[in-house]
């Protein structure tokens, strides 16, 4: 062949090298794109586990939080604990004790008012004596009015001192039962009182009374 009829070797169109570089800048466009939907997802993957861990050591907190508080029934406490008992049957006692001597009072002031209205109908009785009767009996009167506000000033000193003393075993045996228990609250649950609700979970009464009994049984 001719050097004239030699054909040169055929150079890339402009339009092949064109589609050449779409297709080469299309790849890559799509690798960084799914490269930053790997970032996007581990990120928030990341935040997810964070905030599931942060949740957890919320709840914990709060459940470490509850189990530190306990509580004990005051009306079980007052019906059955035996210091409690010995102590209402005393003041009991001491309340009948005051009554039943303001009546017998009471009854031998009204037997003197009757027998002197019988003497003053029956005309037994002088006037000046009379006068001065009325005034005894009135004397006695007032006096009945002031016995009963004293008796009553001793039984309301006496219950205040016995619900102190009662208190003050029940907080020292509780000082010492939460050593090993280790609360941070012991609360009194009374229906009616600051406490509207308690789970059964926290109630420590029976433990409480059980222990109390025994220690009282134990000092007798």
């Amino acid at each position: 062949m001719s050097e004239d009829n030699k054909q040169e070797p055929l150079e890339p169109t402009r339009e092949g090298s064109s589609k050449r570089g779409v297709d080469k800048g299309m790849i890559i466009n799509i690798v960084l794109f799914f490269g930053l939907i790997a970032l996007y997802a581990m990120h928030f993957s990341t935040r997810t586990d964070e905030d599931t861990v942060a949740k957890g050591t919320i709840e914990r907190k709060i459940d470490e939080a509850f189990n530190a508080i306990a509580y004990v029934d005051n009306e079980v406490l007052m019906e059955d604990y035996m210091f409690a008992i010995e102590l209402r049957n005393d003041f009991e006692a001491e309340q009948r004790r005051l009554e039943n001597d303001l009546d017998r009072r009471q009854r031998n002031f009204q037997m003197a008012v009757e027998r002197f209205q019988r003497e003053i109908q029956a005309g037994t009785i002088g006037m000046e004596e009379a006068q001065l009767k009325e005034q005894e009996l009135m004397q006695q009167q007032q006096d009945l009015i002031q016995l009963n506000e004293t008796y009553r000033d001793r039984l309301a000193r006496k219950e205040f001192e016995m619900n102190s003393e009662l208190l003050d075993k029940i907080s020292d045996f509780l000082e010492r039962y939460n050593e090993d228990k280790g609360y941070d609250f012991i609360l009194g649950y009374a229906k009616g009182g600051g406490i509207l609700y308690a789970r059964d979970a926290h109630d420590i009464t029976r433990e409480v009374l059980r222990l109390l009994n025994e220690e009282y049984d134990a000092n007798q």
